[in-house]
């Protein structure tokens, strides 16, 4: 074999093989970010508490708790949500930030303000 066969052998070796690892690649990437969906399997609860503290609630990821707030995060005291359906008001929110990868997915005054969630200052 001569020098310049050699040469364009190792070449087209090279050139395949970065093709090969380009595809691998982007398929790589697609399987993992369905992967990292999949696990993402977020579920919202409400729970009740003792009938005076009202309601609070669960986030399962698939059958897993992850987070159980039994009072209105960022309030002062340990109130719990008025009704049912602020209690999975704000768990969606904070499904949401999950979902984002924000951790700790903290809840603002504003934004408790901004789903229409009643709580005292």
């Amino acid at each position: 074999m001569t020098k310049k066969s050699i040469i364009k052998i190792a070449l087209i070796c090279i050139l395949a093989f970065a093709g090969a690892a380009g595809l691998y690649s982007c398929n790589g990437s697609k399987d993992k970010s369905s992967n990292s969906e999949g696990l993402r399997n977020f579920k919202v609860t409400a729970i009740q508490l003792d009938s005076a503290a009202g309601w609070g609630y669960r986030i399962n990821q698939d059958t897993v708790p992850v987070i159980e707030q039994k009072f209105i995060p960022g309030v002062q005291g340990k109130a719990g949500f008025k009704t049912k359906q602020e209690a999975v008001k704000t768990g969606d929110l904070v499904v949401s930030k999950l979902e984002k990868g924000i951790w700790p997915p903290s809840v603002s005054l504003e934004e408790l303000d901004s789903l229409g969630i009643t709580f005292q200052h």
